[in-house]
């Protein structure tokens, strides 16, 4: 701001003298700013006032100087003696790095008001005012250091809890209808009546744990109940102790994982995102994809895919799931189940509007949409289009299409929306220029588009196979 006081260096070069020389007799002048080089002290189209130095040039004055490449207005920060000579240091006080030093021969003058939008505001450059502008910019100066100097902590910080976390292995106690599986590590507690003894167990990939009691050794945990376990502990340790009190928690999931594939979202979390995640107990679909990131705003919410170990598939509707409450949209997941989240650009979820459109083409079906909606999402209708017989195909089972027509001119003019036709994946929209009334005449006039709109489901059927 201020950095500049005209688009022309070798013009601003020559008027130095000039200006000078008004200075020297105690003159003042008028400097238009350009630049956002000394927000906010100064605005791009102020007009400063300049007037001479009345003593030695103080450090948080704004000055106008004779530079290098042409005439600023910026603030004077530093004062340095070199080789005998005084040098004058200058920085915007929105600028990041300091201009090069000149010679007092340079300082032209110092600021004495400004001119913003008609109206004259005095500069104080009383030493307090001075001091505060000061402290100003060399907090400025070093805010990206301490900026850095923060973000290093930060991170520290994030390291030292991560490792933290890592290492202090935190106990979970699982809900009772979850069974052990392989991998699983739980902490067992077991009170005799004169000790507590704790232990470590891991459940190995046949089913058994071992603990290091004596008559005891390995027993099967690996598809059982954290309540048959205790049982079973409990039993086998009646044997040994008069009096026994077990607490059976668990350090680590790992006996039931799923695997989450598809459009995504990776967050902040370390267990968000695709990737194989363990089943901490009953978990439904919905409450899975939650904890490990949710759907990308790319996914397609009405085809999300379930298959089972055993090949079984299921395709669940998320907005079913969530605003119906349908527990056929929400399964339950179990262990080794893949789910999949497609991407709406590679699924068969898409309607053709053609025609008199603004912007005829391809239009994504998320959840539910009419007719209204698709040509509203098509940009509307030109001033040709034929409102009055808009041309709806659909699909039938047999492979034939089905023609409907709609009145648009109707609807705008009733406000009927009763004539809104539901669109479904696979629909056609086409807007002719005047009436149609038979299948032949519309198949006439959409023909060259029909080839491509083929291609796409052959490639969209390859993709789904």
């Amino acid at each position: 701001m201020g950095r500049r006081t005209g688009t022309d260096d070798a013009a601003a070069r020559e008027a130095a003298p000039v200006l000078d020389a008004l200075l020297g007799i105690g003159g003042l002048i008028s400097v238009p700013v350009r630049g956002p080089s000394m927000q906010p002290a100064l605005m791009d189209g102020d007009v400063v006032i300049v007037a001479p130095f009345l003593g030695p040039p103080r450090p948080g004055q704004i000055v106008l100087a004779r530079l290098r490449h042409g005439l600023v207005v910026h603030r004077l920060v530093r004062i340095e003696l070199e080789a005998g000579r005084r040098r004058y240091g200058l920085q915007g006080d929105a600028n990041g790095t300091p201009d090069p030093g000149i010679l007092r021969e340079d300082l032209l003058g110092r600021a004495v008001a400004l001119v913003r939008q008609g109206r004259r505001f005095e500069i104080d450059d009383r030493p307090a005012t001075l001091r505060r502008a000061m402290r100003r910019l060399a907090l400025r100066r070093r805010a990206p250091r301490l900026l850095r100097g923060a973000a290093v902590l930060l991170m520290a910080v994030l390291c030292a809890i991560g490792w933290t976390s890592a290492s202090q292995e935190a106990t979970l106690a699982p809900s009772p209808e979850y069974r052990f599986g392989p991998g699983d590590v739980l902490s067992l507690r077991i009170w005799n009546g004169e000790k507590l003894e704790e232990l470590q167990l891991t459940v190995q990939s046949d089913g058994e744990a071992f603990l290091p009691i004596t008559g005891i050794g390995a027993m099967p945990i690996g598809g059982r109940s954290v309540l048959e376990v205790k049982e079973d502990l409990k039993r086998r340790l009646g044997a040994i102790y008069n009096e026994t009190y077990i607490e059976l928690l668990l350090l680590k999931y790992a006996g039931h994982r799923v695997h989450l594939m598809g459009e995504v979202r990776t967050t902040a979390r370390i267990d968000s995102g695709p990737g194989e995640w363990p089943l901490k107990g009953p978990t439904r679909l919905v409450s899975f994809l939650s904890d490990h990131g949710g759907p990308s705003a790319d996914a397609d919410l009405m085809r999300i895919h379930v298959i089972r170990r055993d090949g079984e598939r299921h395709v669940a509707n998320l907005f079913r799931a969530v605003f119906q409450g349908l527990p056929e949209d929400d399964p339950l997941l179990k262990n080794g189940d893949l789910v999949y989240l497609p991407s709406l650009s590679m699924g068969n979820r898409k309607v053709f509007v053609l025609g008199e459109v603004r912007t005829p083409g391809i239009i994504n079906i998320i959840d539910k949409m009419g007719l209204v909606e698709a040509i509203s999402r098509a940009g509307g209708f030109t001033q040709k289009g034929y409102m009055k017989g808009v041309v709806v195909l659909k699909p039938k089972p047999d492979g034939e299409p089905d023609m409907m027509l709609a009145n648009f001119k109707q609807m705008y003019k009733k406000g009927d929306l009763s004539a809104d036709v539901p669109l479904q994946p696979g629909d056609i929209v086409f807007v002719p220029r005047r009436k149609i009334a038979t299948l032949q005449e519309v198949f006439s006039v959409i023909n060259p588009a029909l080839g491509i709109i083929q291609s796409i489901y052959i490639i969209d059927n390859i993709r789904k196979d």
